[in-house]
């Protein structure tokens, strides 16, 4: 099958992301995860999850505040997001699908997704280390004379690369709640959308506090299980019936828009997407 993955940025709330990664390897073979997309710490989880390292990334996570808590721009000052991610990355892993991740070369004003399967693999770290480097709180990590910014800043759910290949169905997990319109209908009704509506609030996108990233693994693991559950009802390669779900589903789906994390960002990606170029490497 060819089944892709969509991972958007979700700040501190990126540890509900990895919760739900732990659910999807209980529904679907790896191997039939043909392309990944990620934005931000996305990227992190997504890096994980395709190297089989899930388990590894959540120490990493579990250990990110063992001092109590730290606000958003404390913690990605001190660069503890950025040798995290780095401390994923083995000479020896092995990419087995297309794996892109969204950044932002600011001075060019362009939005580059960057197939990290295709790239030499002494510039991984640096590609993973971009990828979660925030304008203001980082400097741009410097790759072949470009300087990369995390990719979240002007499209957090990152489809793009997606759009012109045959794909079965994709496998999207973002943090607003909000049932999105992709792209176009067709593209849309092969969507599986699964958000943490309900739950979400500017605390949980901008404080990483030691007892909510426990809770927030566990809970993305038993919502997303759940949520699965009703997408494959009768197995996850029986596409008839995942698409009569997904139509289903879109239609049951709360479209009201709140103040989170994550509609701050999705607004902020309306006027920065204006101002860049896109271009998919």
């Amino acid at each position: 099958m060819n089944i892709g993955l969509v991972l958007s940025g979700g700040m501190a709330k990126g540890a509900l992301q990895l919760g739900a990664l732990y659910a999807l390897s209980e529904f679907i073979p790896l191997e039939e995860i043909k392309y990944v997309c990620c934005a931000s710490v996305g990227t992190l989880n997504g890096y994980a999850y395709m190297t089989n390292k899930l388990e590894q990334a959540k120490k990493m996570w579990s250990g990110l505040c063992s001092n109590g808590k730290m606000g958003l721009y404390q913690f990605l000052k001190s660069e503890i997001l950025q040798q995290s991610i780095i401390g994923l990355y083995d000479p020896n892993d092995s990419l087995p699908s297309e794996f892109y991740c969204s950044l932002l070369e600011l001075s060019a004003m362009n939005i580059v997704y960057k197939d990290l399967s295709k790239v030499e693999k002494d510039k991984i770290p640096l590609y993973l280390k971009a990828s979660v480097a925030l304008p203001v709180c980082n400097r741009a990590v410097q790759v072949d004379g470009s300087g990369y910014y995390d990719g979240a800043t002007v499209d957090n759910i990152p489809v793009l690369p997606l759009l012109d290949r045959e794909i079965d169905y994709i496998i999207c997990i973002y943090f607003d709640d909000v049932c999105y319109k992709f792209e176009n209908t067709d593209f849309d009704n092969k969507i599986v959308k699964i958000t943490f509506q309900g739950e979400t609030s500017l605390r949980q996108s901008f404080v990483f506090q030691q007892d909510s990233i426990d809770n927030m693994l566990e809970d993305g693991y038993e919502r997303t299980k759940n949520i699965l559950k009703q997408y494959f009802s009768d197995g996850y390669d029986n596409l008839e019936q995942i698409y009569r779900n997904i139509d289903l589903l879109n239609q049951n789906k709360d479209s009201r828009l709140r103040l989170t994390g994550d509609v701050i960002i999705t607004n902020f990606n309306k006027i920065t997407q204006k101002l860049t170029r896109k271009k998919i490497l």
